[in-house]
């Protein structure tokens, strides 16, 4: 009598008992190549992981939505809208909004919704231009400094020297410096806002990775890593940028809000982006306190950037923290 071929992932007969037949042992092939949730989530690659967490979390949507929303407003609004930052409607000066000027027209009888749409796209490049600019210089100089800080007499000198210079820079005025170099600088581009900015916002990211750095340097993978003779730029590479990456991350993010603050800020008080440029803070500087519609836009636009910035930042952070509630699968 012939008999049924045995399911796949059963070699023999052996666990079969006496009166049973193959098909009441037989599992399902779909049950055998299941794996159980947990091994699925070990399983699953740290990007994979980490895109998960942060998409489950509701802020990060919230966050996305308004900053997207915004990113594509400042790119493609200016393009269609019918007036520049800079044409003049004299005959409509200083009224509300309409369907000619959606936000309204200041006292010089620009419009203000061309103003604030150009200037919420400056504001961005400097912003994440800043963030970046500044996690790279913290980068070098706080893993440099913790790196050679404990490796002999002319690391702990190099150390000493970077922790000095922070300490210095720290203690300079950086708005009075920022506002003596202003003036020469808004004669060339206004992509100098962006090292002006850095320089003066690195210093204590450096000084939290130099922290970080000299709490890695002593694990056994980087010595053993150093006693196989690997460069030591080769071994920040490696071993300690990736163990700091999720907090530099998070840094960067929350950095991008910052700086946009920071060059609105200064372009309020007349020492940052001017004429023939317009920021954020250029069009706040019009502001008529009579006409709330004059910078009422301006500062909804700029609190709604911050806001979706620190939203995704938060959301990052968690889905980055193994003891936040977000991390769980």
């Amino acid at each position: 009598m012939p008999t049924a071929p045995l399911p796949r992932g059963l070699d023999s007969l052996e666990h079969v008992t006496a009166g049973e037949t193959v098909e009441t042992v037989a599992t399902p092939v779909a049950e055998l190549t299941e794996l159980p949730h947990s091994v699925q989530a070990r399983a699953m690659s740290r990007s994979e992981l980490l895109r998960r967490r942060f998409l489950r979390n509701p802020t990060a949507w919230v966050g996305m939505s308004i900053f997207g929303f915004l990113v594509l407003a400042a790119i493609f609004a200016p393009m269609f809208y019918s007036y520049g930052p800079f044409e003049r409607d004299l005959r409509n000066s200083l009224t509300g909004p309409s369907q000619y000027h959606w936000f309204g027209v200041n006292e010089n009888g620009l419009d203000i919704f061309a103003r604030v749409m150009v200037g919420l796209r400056i504001s961005l490049v400097v912003g994440i231009g800043t963030a970046l600019l500044t996690t790279l210089i913290a980068l070098v100089f706080g893993t440099l400094a913790g790196y050679v800080s404990a490796k002999n007499k002319w690391g702990r000198w190099v150390d000493t020297g970077v922790m000095n210079l922070i300490n210095l820079f720290l203690v300079v005025p950086s708005l009075l410096i920022m506002m003596l170099f202003s003036p020469a600088l808004q004669k060339a581009s206004w992509l100098w806002m962006i090292p002006l900015l850095a320089s003066f916002s690195w210093m204590l990211t450096a000084r939290v990775l130099r922290a970080m750095t000299q709490q890695l340097v002593n694990t056994d993978y980087v010595n053993a890593a150093k006693f196989m003779g690997v460069s030591p730029l080769t071994n920040i590479r490696r071993h300690i940028i990736p163990n700091v990456a999720s907090w530099i991350i998070i840094d960067t993010t929350l950095g991008v809000g910052g700086a946009i603050l920071g060059e609105t800020g200064l372009s309020f008080i007349g020492f940052g982006i001017q004429y023939p440029q317009v920021s954020l803070g250029t069009v706040l500087q019009d502001y008529n306190i009579s006409a709330p519609y004059t910078w009422i836009p301006a500062a909804l636009v700029l609190a709604l950037v911050v806001i979706s910035i620190n939203l995704m930042g938060e959301a990052l952070r968690d889905a980055l923290d193994p003891t936040s509630g977000s991390s769980r699968i």
